[in-house]
């Protein structure tokens, strides 16, 4: 495809194949002829009963250069006309064209060139405007594009945005316009040729919203087509054209504004909306427009239009296979992805020092909880005072009257084992605990970030690498500080052995938190999902009840699904051959598995955790209604 990319300043790039050019003019992007032709989206429940249509016939012409807004109460089907043009959620039946090739069928060439911001912010707040900006192009640019270029674009974004004196605050610093405008200056790294808004302006004071339309107003100068979906009319005069949708998603007027209100017969847009809900039903509204002079004033019946006729099956090939190739080039690379997610995700969280410090600090209190509530049974962890012969009760025993004095010790070293048992117990959940509630916002609190860098560039599992990268490091100091406190405290022994259990078990509890993450809708459910993971781990590890006593023995497989009866297992394994001289027979579990067996479990553990996760990340790919 000619020139869907390209940066100029005397000498370009681009950003797809990461080719240099030189140019005397940009052209980063064609300008796109945009048609919509019987645009159909019906909901999936719909299609198998009553398919009920979200959008029922759009058809629209968009040319070069035009802003234009679709129009429509609530509930129209706005938002999922842009989903439906800019191939999010693509439409039931219907096509869109842009230059006369079919979009949805070449999307992977397309999409690059088509900069969709949806209703909510998709920038951190944590990150400078500056950052924010240079972040989206170092994962939407070709590996080989240089640093200094992305750069100059990111200058070329501020000033065209008027934010160049805010370039080094905080996003969350910002005004709720200035933010907005941060989001369209992620899509603008690409330079696109075609801007979809989603209701960029709701909630915006009209002055906000007039600085808004100001800077698109200048974008649209410079060449960029820009539909937004929007339910105010304070500027409306400033659109070229306007869609409006009727209530059940039909199209009532495609025109400029001023031949709206001569078509509707009304002095204001305002009077638009009580006209279509008071005279005519919305089937009404879009037969009757159909059949007025502004539907072939639009272009909508000129079949023979050669900027949309078909191309002959040889061109179609060829454009295959360009698309295909722009598939292969156009991503960043794996490597590169990681990098940048990683660094971004760094940068997030030392922003956030007070949040930061609550981890280290309860790697810290809960463990010195633990030396406190059993340093009365100290020396917990060393080995037992008693050989096996010194709490034997023999006959020489009973002639001596030491009875009771021997079954005192047994006591004492059933005790001991018992504190031990219950110290291993709560230091394993503690690990799990650690991972987990470390990790179940941390996908959920950005989905709307992602689900918009998926749909551009960036990959599932760089993405999610990044995360257990960061989240690992998190976890090896707080594992650290765990077993540090209680080795000292309570005397456990093999350090190493149990830093690395313990670290094991923490990185399980950080799968089980990104899978919670990845699946939830919002931070709350995460957050209120996470006591449902973590409860069972405290009861079916073995600790409360003990595997042997299980009854009947099918129902010890549920046990087998928890990762903590692993991880209880595996250090009771540990201290019961550090403790080989006790007395008591019993070893401390009572072990299903051997010690070899028990790291495996919580290995794999690790990888069908990470597998769910990749799974559920997959699965926010597909928008539903």
């Amino acid at each position: 495809m000619e020139g869907i990319h390209g940066w100029t300043a005397r000498v370009s790039w681009d950003t797809a194949s990461g080719q240099r050019m030189i140019s005397e003019q940009s052209n980063f992007c064609p300008m796109p002829v945009l048609k919509a032709e019987h645009i159909t989206f019906c909901t999936a429940q719909a299609r198998q009963k009553k398919r009920k249509k979200l959008l029922d016939d759009i058809t629209f012409t968009v040319y070069p250069g035009e802003l234009v807004a679709v129009l429509g109460g609530s509930g129209a089907g706005k938002s999922t006309l842009l989903h439906a043009l800019s191939g999010i959620v693509p439409a039931t039946e219907g096509m869109v064209w842009i230059k006369g090739r079919n979009f949805y069928e070449e999307y992977e060439a397309f999409r690059s060139c088509i900069g969709y911001v949806p209703q909510h912010d998709i920038v951190h707040l944590d990150l400078t405007v500056e950052e924010s900006l240079l972040y989206a192009a170092r994962l939407r640019f070709h590996k080989d594009i240089p640093l200094f270029v992305m750069e100059q674009r990111v200058e070329e974004v501020l000033a065209d945005l008027k934010m160049t004196k805010h370039r080094a605050m905080l996003v969350r610093n910002l005004s709720g316009g200035q933010r907005k405008r941060v989001s369209i200056g992620v899509e603008l790294m690409t330079n696109p040729s075609l801007l979809l808004l989603d209701e960029i302006t709701s909630g915006l004071d009209p002055g906000l919203e007039k600085n808004i339309m100001e800077v698109l107003c200048e974008l649209k100068m410079k060449g960029t087509t820009i539909i937004m979906a929007t339910h105010t009319t304070y500027n409306i005069h400033l659109y070229d054209k306007i869609v409006f949708l009727t209530q059940e998603g039909g199209l009532a007027f495609v025109g400029s504004p001023s031949e709206a209100l001569t078509y509707f017969s009304v002095d204001s847009f305002v009077d638009i909306y009580q006209k279509m809900e008071r005279e005519n039903p919305p089937n009404g509204w879009a037969a009757a427009y159909k059949q007025s002079v502004f539907f072939e004033k639009d272009g909508h019946i000129h079949k023979n239009n050669q900027l949309f006729a078909a191309k002959s099956e040889r061109d179609r090939r060829a454009v295959n296979v360009k698309a295909q190739d722009r598939r292969v080039k156009r991503v960043s690379s794996f490597i590169q992805q990681w990098r940048v997610l990683t660094e971004r995700y760094v940068r997030l969280l030392t922003r956030d020092r007070r949040h930061l410090m609550i981890l280290l600090l309860q790697a810290v209190f809960i463990p010195c909880l633990l030396v406190i509530a059993f340093y009365h049974s100290a020396p917990t962890f060393r080995y037992s005072e008693y050989r096996t012969q010194e709490l034997k009760i023999t006959q020489q025993i009973v002639r001596l009257g030491k009875v009771d004095e021997i079954q005192r010790k047994i006591q004492e070293e059933k005790n001991r084992r018992s504190f031990m048992s219950n110290a291993v117990a709560l230091m394993v959940f503690t690990a799990i605990w650690l991972g987990t509630s470390n990790a179940a916002r941390e996908i959920v609190k950005e989905q709307d970030i992602y689900r918009r860098e998926r749909y551009v560039s960036v990959l599932v599992i760089p993405y999610l690498l990044s995360k257990i990268t960061v989240l690992s490091i998190i976890c090896a100091v707080q594992t650290f500080l765990l077993v540090s406190i209680v080795t000292y405290g309570l005397a456990l022994p093999e350090f190493w052995l149990n830093f690395l259990a313990f670290f094991l078990l923490s990185l399980a509890g950080v799968m089980m938190g990104l899978v919670v993450s990845a699946c939830v809708s919002t931070s709350d459910k995460a957050v209120s999902f996470v006591p449902i993971l973590l409860v069972p781990q405290i009861i079916l590890s073995g600790a409360l009840v003990p595997l042997v006593h299980i009854k009947p023995d099918y129902i010890k497989g549920v046990f087998y699904l928890a990762v903590s009866k692993w991880g209880y297992e595996l250090v009771g394994g540990t201290i019961t051959n550090i403790n080989s001289r006790s007395s008591l027979p019993e070893p401390l579990p009572a072990l299903s598995g051997n010690f070899t067996l028990n790291w495996l479990i919580i290995i794999m553990f690790i990888f069908v955790l990470y597998g769910m996760a990749w799974i559920a990340l997959l699965k926010k790919d597909r928008y539903t209604y």
